[in-house]
Parts: structure tokens; C-alpha cells; sequence
């Protein structure tokens, strides 16, 4: 019973509201207060609790307000008089004038609606309230035109709706809209009374001054008059210009904890702004992401939030109090995604703390694994011979390299405040890496004009980790084709590492020398510590190709400033 309630309200809502006016219009049209008028007003107060905006239509409602719904309904019915009915069409009147309207069509009706209930109000009610005679011909046309505009009301399309979501009433709006009708009928009766003119006269005459009166205050209201003070008296309306604050806030969490990161947060974040019905259109720019949703209207709202810059466009005018309302919701926004930033700034910060604590309980074993080495070299050192297979040689270019860079991450291990560089001449360091790959199944290719000073221990390790991440692919590519490319002039040396492998994934490719990535063959932490020491040394790893077919990453640096800061980079002439 509950869901054909919820969709009789949701998507049949203009029949309802159709139907319950019609009810009203036959029992006050009709021979008032007889049976068949209290008839039609009961089943016009069920079709009132079917489309009322108060209650959810599947809230189950405490039998107590139930009792005391029925007390007051029978009540009416049996008491039932002009002056209740006044009321009651005074309330219906809030109501509907109370709403907030979504779209085009919802607008439509319910201003359609709004015309008749004041119509009943001013023609059918306070007429026979104050016994005013009008015109059999006006009263019939009346009749008429209040058919015709429930017929326009059933014929106008529904609106787009939410079942899920339930109607808001705005009571200020509300209350103000029932006393502006109630001054509009007592002050023709007023009028009427004290200059002697006609009904008709004086309801005209008084609709005029009021619409002068409304005219005036929303001149001085708007944005374009220059005035202040005046809009000052609306903020507390803010709460309900918009959307309530806690639909907002509880929408913030729910997305808050449905998004990884603040890039996807802020966009979630963006199009729930757009369900709003007075946007238009967002436009956001952050440092991590930008983008816009809607249309770019001439009315907008442009607020800086932290470090988030958002323009806000809207069908109309901004005024004071929506500006103040807009500035509260980005607040709220820009304080979600600031906690979303460092949750992530956060998680980076531990995750490398336990790096740092396992590479520390790692330094003995690091230590007892080197002397072991160290003595392994020495004894194969002296007991050279003067033949050498190729496994022999092969160890005795592997096992000095070992060593030495075994004790380079030792000694940044129990130093890891100070920064040890080991330098060499790129051509020194590239006719070693050439030699130590030599059976390694890999394409050397270089065209190096210059010999300046590198970094040998940063150049090593992001090679030595390009080409463990390279090998590793092979063993599922097994005729992977691996290419290492250098290149040196006077003002730019760059080195590439590529295979002619199957391309990374996007969503790993863009994590890439940002953060660690969880791999099970290799394009992990490695490359991620690999371009932290690249950056603080002025060179830049990125991956310069990702096709199938040619995936490279690229170590490079411009050297024309090199004057201006020669710690690297020097030239030795040959």
C-alpha cells in the first residue's frame, strides 16, 4: 500500500492535485454544508493526505497524531463554515506557495494551482463570507475558468522526480505567501468598505498597491540596487534557500567515504552541486583536477576555497542571502576535501615510515651480507687464472659492482640525514653498464657527443630498476625485446629504457612517480623512490612512450643552466 502511495504522489502528482481541487471546487460551488458537500470535502482531505508535502508517503504515522488527524477532521466536517474554509484554503495557499520547485513544468503547475486557490479564496470564499453580491455572468465565468485551469493541470507533463527524495517546504516562503493573500483579501474588504467602490474595484485596486509594494522591496533587494542593509533581514531564510544543511552535510560524508581520493571526491562532489535546482552550471580548478558540469550562465557566483576555485552559475541573479548560502555550502566542500588530502598525504607519510623502519632492522643483515662479499671478491681476486670461462668472468664483473653498491646503501642506511652521491663520467659509467649487462639479452644503443659528471649511484639504481621491471616482463613476454638508449650533447642528456612489451594500464601509468603502486612485477615503490631521488637532484623520470608495442621511461636533464648551478653536469674535455 505504501509503494502505490509513493507512486501515486511521485509520479501521478498532478492527477492528485487535479482531482482534490475539484473536490473543493464542488463542495464550496455546490449547496454548502449540505451532506453532499461534506461529503466531497472528506474525500478532498483524503486526496489531501495523498499528495500532502509534509509527511513521506510510506511514514507510518504514530497513532496519536492519527487520533488527533481524525478528531480535527471530523471536527471541520461537522462544524464546517466559511470562515473554516477561509482558513483552510489559507494553509492549502502556504502550502503550495511553500514548495520548492525543481524544474519547468513542476513551476507550471503549481503556479496554475496557486491561481485557483487564490481565486476560490477572493471569488468563492470571502464572498459569501461578507454576503457581497457579484454578477450572476461573473460567477459563472468563474466556475468556468476554474474547470479549465484543473484541465491544464492534469494535461501539463509531470516534472522529473526522485522517489527517494522528499519535497522540501520552505515555511518562510509559505507564511509569507498566506499573508500577503489574507492583507489581499481583507484589505479590499477594507477598501471596499471605506471608499464605497465595488467588490471587484477594490480587489483590483488593492492587488495593484501590493504588487507596487512587492515590486518595490525586490528592487531594493536586488544585487543591482546598491543597497545592503535591507538584505540583511532575509539571511535567516538562509537554511532554507537551496537545500537544508544536513542533506548537504550527510550527502559530503556519504561521498566522503565512497571515494578514494580528493580528485574523485571533488568531482562526486560537483555533480551533487548540479542537483540543485537554482545551478546552472560548475566550474571547479584545483591543483590535482578541473573540470565544469551544466551550462556557463551570465549569473554567476565565483568563491575560492582553500586552495579549490569554483564558479557557480545560476538561471538568475545571485542575491545576498543565496551568496552567503553559496559561500557555506564550498566551506563545508572545501573542508571535506582538505581532511580527503591529508588522509591521503597521511597514508603516503606511513607507508613510507615503515619503509624507513624495515630498511633500518635490514642494516645488519645488509652489513653481514656485504663482509661476506667483500670476502668472496678478495679470495677470487688472488686465486685468478689465466683462463676464464664465461660464468667466471661474469662474476668478476658482477661481484666488485655488488659490493660497492652494497656498501653505498649501507652507508645511507646508518646515514640516511646525509646525502651521499658517488659521481662518474658518463662515458666511464656507461662502457661499466655495458659490460655488467653483457649476457643480459639487451640492445645498447648511444649517441653521446659530451662527458659530463652524472650521478652514477642515481643513474644506477633507476637502471638497475628499469631493467629488473623489463626482465621481469619477459618472463611473461618471452620474446620481449629490451632497448637501452642514451643520448648526450652540451645541453641535454637523457637515457631511455624500453621494451616493445604489451602497455601499462592507465589508472597504474598516471600513479606512476606520484605514489607507491601495489605490483606483483615491479613498477612499484622502486620507481617511485627512483624519481623522488631524480627530482632532488635536477633530473626527471617519466615515461616518455606508453603504446603497445614501445613502452620507454626516460631519465633526463636540460643542461643550459648548468653555469648557474654546476654541481652536475660539468664537461671534461678528451
Amino acid at each position: 500500500m505504501s509503494h502505490l502511495v509513493s507512486i501515486i504522489r511521485q509520479r501521478r502528482e498532478h492527477w492528485v492535485i487535479a482531482l482534490m481541487l475539484l473536490l473543493l471546487h464542488l463542495a464550496m460551488w455546490s449547496e454548502f454544508g449540505s451532506a453532499l458537500s461534506r461529503s466531497l470535502m472528506l474525500a478532498h482531505l483524503g486526496l489531501f493526505l495523498l499528495w500532502q508535502p509534509l509527511w513521506r508517503g510510506d511514514q507510518q504515522l504514530k497513532w496519536q497524531d492519527t487520533f488527533i488527524f481524525v478528531i480535527l477532521t471530523l471536527s471541520f466536517l461537522m462544524w464546517i463554515n466559511w470562515w473554516l474554509v477561509f482558513g483552510w484554503l489559507v494553509l492549502l495557499i502556504g502550502l503550495v506557495g511553500g514548495r520548492i520547485l525543481l524544474d519547468r513544468n513542476e513551476r507550471n503547475m503549481y503556479m496554475l494551482v496557486l491561481i485557483f486557490l487564490i481565486s476560490e479564496l477572493l471569488i468563492g470564499c470571502v464572498t459569501q463570507l461578507f454576503s457581497i453580491r457579484i454578477s450572476q455572468g461573473v460567477q459563472q465565468l468563474f466556475e468556468v475558468a476554474l474547470l479549465i485551469l484543473l484541465v491544464c493541470v492534469m494535461l501539463i507533463p509531470p516534472g522529473r522526480s526522485d522517489e527517494k527524495q522528499t519535497r522540501p517546504v520552505d515555511f518562510l516562503h509559505g507564511i509569507t505567501m498566506s499573508l500577503l493573500i489574507s492583507i489581499l483579501a481583507l484589505g479590499s474588504l477594507v477598501n471596499m468598505y471605506s471608499t464605497g467602490a465595488d467588490y471587484p474595484t477594490a480587489l483590483l485596486q488593492t492587488l495593484a498597491a501590493i504588487a507596487l509594494f512587492l515590486f518595490a522591496i525586490s528592487w531594493l533587494l536586488s544585487p543591482h540596487a546598491g543597497f545592503s542593509g535591507l538584505a540583511q533581514l532575509w539571511t535567516r531564510s538562509l537554511l532554507s534557500i537551496g537545500t537544508p544543511f544536513e542533506q548537504w552535510l550527510t550527502k559530503l560524508s556519504r561521498l566522503a567515504q565512497q571515494k578514494k581520493s580528493p580528485e574523485e571526491f571533488l568531482e562526486a562532489s560537483m555533480e551533487a552541486l548540479m542537483e540543485l535546482p537554482w545551478v546552472a552550471g560548475v566550474k571547479w580548478n584545483a591543483p590535482d583536477s578541473e573540470g565544469s558540469r551544466g551550462i556557463m550562465t551570465s549569473h554567476k557566483v565565483e568563491l575560492n576555497v582553500s586552495d579549490i576555485s569554483v564558479t557557480i552559475n545560476s538561471n538568475r541573479p545571485v542575491g545576498v542571502a543565496l551568496l552567503l548560502h553559496c559561500k557555506l555550502l564550498m566551506q563545508l566542500l572545501g573542508n571535506f576535501h582538505i581532511a580527503k588530502t591529508r588522509e591521503r598525504e597521511l597514508t603516503h607519510r606511513a607507508h613510507l615510515h615503515a619503509i624507513y623502519e624495515t630498511g633500518a632492522r635490514l642494516t645488519h643483515d645488509i652489513k653481514n651480507l656485504l663482509q661476506s662479499l667483500q670476502t668472496i671478491t678478495a679470495a677470487m681476486q688472488q686465486s685468478m687464472s689465466s683462463k676464464k670461462t664465461d660464468i667466471y668472468e661474469l662474476v668478476q664483473r658482477q661481484l666488485p659492482h655488488v659490493s660497492q653498491r652494497l656498501q653505498l646503501a649501507l652507508d645511507k642506511l646508518q646515514a640516511p640525514d646525509r646525502t651521499i652521491n658517488e659521481e662518474n663520467h658518463l662515458k666511464s659509467w656507461w662502457q661499466t653498464l655495458m659490460g655488467r649487462y653483457k649476457t643480459g639479452n639487451i640492445e645498447f644503443r648511444s649517441d653521446i657527443m659530451a662527458n659530463p659528471i652524472i650521478p652514477a649511484d642515481l643513474f644506477d639504481s633507476i637502471v638497475d630498476n628499469l631493467l629488473e621491471n623489463a626482465r621481469n616482463k619477459r618472463q611473461i613476454e618471452i620474446d620481449l625485446k629490451i632497448t637501452v638508449t642514451l643520448r648526450a650533447d652540451q645541453s641535454h642528456i637523457a637515457l631511455n629504457v624500453c621494451d616493445d612489451g604489451s602497455r601499462i594500464q592507465s589508472e597504474r601509468a598516471n600513479a606512476l612517480f606520484k605514489q607507491p603502486v601495489s605490483s606483483n612485477d615491479g613498477l612499484g615503490i622502486g620507481l617511485y623512490q627512483a624519481g623522488k631521488q631524480a627530482e632532488l637532484l635536477g633530473y626527471t623520470l617519466s615515461l616518455k612512450h606508453n603504446e603497445a608495442g614501445i613502452v620507454c621511461f626516460e631519465l633526463s636533464r636540460n643542461l643550459a643552466y648548468e653555469n648557474d648551478n654546476p654541481q652536475y653536469g660539468l664537461f671534461t674535455s678528451e
